[in-house]
């Protein structure tokens, strides 16, 4: 298989939550804390309560982080690809077979034909 493009890759990311592992979730959810939380310290008692919501401990979903979330995105991407092809529903231009930007998108940003 040749390797996914950057639009699909982070259009499947964006869009096919319903296909990503509890592992993979973990992992988003503890980017995400780490990314609003980082390393402060004397936080407010109920933003301690919901940094905790985020990070985790889970050795699975660290390991799926440690070469950077760029990576990260690819490979979860990739797997959702080979795993879900005929499920995922691909909104594509009926022009260009190009990835829209959204599942709802009507006009293709690559060579922009409209089919509302």
């Amino acid at each position: 298989m040749k390797e996914l493009y950057l639009e699909l890759i982070n259009y499947i990311f964006d869009h096919c939550w319903q296909f990503y592992s509890e592992t993979e979730k973990k992992a988003v959810n503890h980017h995400i804390g780490t990314r609003r939380f980082g390393k402060r310290k004397n936080l407010h008692p109920k933003l301690v309560e919901i940094r905790d919501r985020y990070i985790t401990n889970d050795k699975a979903a660290l390991n799926l982080l440690k070469n950077g979330y760029a990576e990260f995105i690819t490979n979860t991407a990739t797997r959702i690809y080979k795993d879900h092809k005929t499920e995922l529903g691909l909104n594509l231009c009926p022009k260009c077979e190009k990835i829209t930007r959204t599942p709802k998108a009507k006009q293709c940003r690559f060579c922009f034909f409209d089919w509302h």
